[in-house]
């Protein structure tokens, strides 16, 4: 019979064997091979999973990406700036994927907006945030005569902003020299298109007239076409 004390020391040696043996399996599930560049990751990973993927050839000469969690969560991540084919057999197991290219990213040209035509302007919708997290939405007077976008100040709060974070200023209306205060808008959104960091002026909701004005802080970025048959107007980016 082994004594205590051996009993003792041959158990503890199997603990931390068996604790150095755990850390290294969960650190090969935590990421994948190091591999200089995703060629290389996503041949050990057809290695690993013994299936067979087409279409290298559209990913040689690029960088590697770090990629964790099972075998067919890092192929998914490492392919994830790829169209690519996944074909799968009755149990759901991958067994081929096809490469297919690179997932080119598009810039948007134009920006087409539903418009409405009242009291002799044109109108579209627009959504404004002063902080990145209080959103509201109204439909904007096209107002190329205006510098800076210009709202009622009843929405300084709605909108997130406080009047410590605008500055006063007097500025010139269509009713004469008004006072008001101005700052930026983290964001504003235009169809899906989304804008930071605009110049906005509130002024006194009277002196408005219940609109909101789209000034040239905006327009100013596109260069305007208004269709009247189909009511829309279409923004084209400048570059």
């Amino acid at each position: 019979m082994m004594p205590a004390t051996n009993f003792c020391i041959a158990l503890g040696k199997r603990a931390r064997l068996f604790s150095v043996t755990l850390m290294m399996l969960l650190a090969g599930i935590g990421k994948a091979q190091e591999a200089d560049d995703l060629y290389n990751q996503i041949l050990t990973l057809q290695n690993q999973m013994k299936i067979q993927i087409t279409g290298l050839n559209k990913i040689q000469n690029e960088p590697g990406i770090t990629a964790r969690g099972r075998p067919e969560e890092q192929l998914q991540q490492l392919l994830a700036s790829y169209n690519h084919v996944v074909t799968r057999n009755a149990k759901g197991q991958i067994e081929r994927v096809v490469i297919v290219n690179k997932i080119q990213k598009q810039a948007a040209e134009r920006i087409i907006l539903p418009a409405s035509f009242q009291n002799n302007h044109y109108k579209v919708p627009v959504s404004l945030s002063g902080n990145g997290s209080i959103w509201q939405s109204v439909d904007m007077v096209i107002d190329t005569g205006a510098d800076l976008v210009v709202l009622p100040e009843s929405m300084i709060n709605q909108l997130g902003l406080t009047d410590t974070e605008l500055t006063h200023e007097q500025m010139q209306t269509a009713n004469g020299v008004a006072d008001a205060k101005v700052g930026l808008l983290q964001e504003l959104k235009l169809a899906g298109e989304t804008l930071q960091n605009i110049p906005v002026a509130f002024i006194e909701d009277s002196l408005l007239g219940k609109n909101y004005l789209l000034g040239m802080a905006v327009l100013g970025r596109y260069q305007l076409t208004i269709d009247d048959q189909s009511k829309t107007v279409t923004l084209f980016k400048k570059y």
